[in-house]
């Protein structure tokens, strides 16, 4: 476990990491993050930065990652519509699932022509606390679940949410009326986010569908009228098919 709590320390922000910002981060002591990282690089799931300038995730994690993705039968039966959600709306649309206080992207379509600032790929994280899917994962929980994990959240960065948390009870009015999450400019400044949570009956596990698109061209009636309607449309059809036990 120690060694995964080292891998979940890089993300696309943190690219190289020594082990003096690894031990910070994951409050272990540096002699053990030393012998741990040193492990990692003889498995492959760590490399070492020329002149020891650090470590850098190895091309083995790509295995762990393709073979997680591989087994969520749930993204299979999302592909189409997520391809097709994209391509209506020259936008991005993907599927997340939450991965400690961060949403970690599972499945990502973009169309051609959608022109969006920010290269979000599989395996790249956003927080919970600011993001469109993030708050669409909050909508699925129970109360005291979702209680628990913003308090955990406004722990971890008050800053952080005393920021975002008026935004975010409005994008939760909202929900409670048409059935999807909104975070326009809130993540991303210029993009708007349209987010649904779905849960897995199997294991009870949430993931979020969601798709993004530039808030420049996107106007408010749009999103409401035509991109709300086709990502309540998606998730319907997706549980519908894990009701009938095709995921699980």
């Amino acid at each position: 476990m120690r060694g995964l709590d080292v891998l979940r320390c890089f993300t696309e922000q943190k690219k190289v990491l020594g082990s003096s910002e690894i031990a910070r981060l994951t409050k272990l002591p540096q002699p053990t993050v030393w012998r741990l990282c040193q492990t990692l690089v003889k498995a492959g799931y760590l490399t070492v930065e020329p002149g020891d300038a650090g470590f850098r995730l190895g091309v083995a994690v790509l295995t762990l990652g393709f073979a997680a993705i591989s087994a969520l039968d749930i993204a299979d039966l999302v592909r189409a519509d997520l391809q097709e959600i994209a391509s209506t709306f020259k936008a991005a649309a993907g599927l997340t699932t939450r991965e400690r206080l961060r949403m970690i992207c599972l499945q990502r379509f973009e169309a051609p022509n959608a022109m969006l600032t920010v290269n979000w790929r599989i395996g790249s994280m956003v927080p919970i606390a600011n993001s469109g899917v993030g708050w669409a994962y909050l909508s699925g929980l129970p109360g005291r679940e979702r209680d628990a994990l913003i308090e955990e959240m406004s722990r971890a960065d008050p800053e952080l949410w005393r920021k975002v948390e008026k935004a975010y009870a409005t994008a939760m009015k909202g929900f409670a009326k048409t059935g999807y999450v909104v975070n326009a400019d809130v993540l991303y400044p210029g993009l708007t986010t349209v987010a649904t949570s779905v849960l897995r009956p199997a294991d009870g596990r949430l993931f979020v569908l969601n798709c993004t698109v530039l808030s420049a061209v996107t106007s408010a009636d749009k999103v409401h009228r035509e991109i709300g309607p086709a990502m309540r449309t998606a998730t319907d059809r997706l549980r519908t098919a894990m009701a009938r036990g095709v995921a699980g």
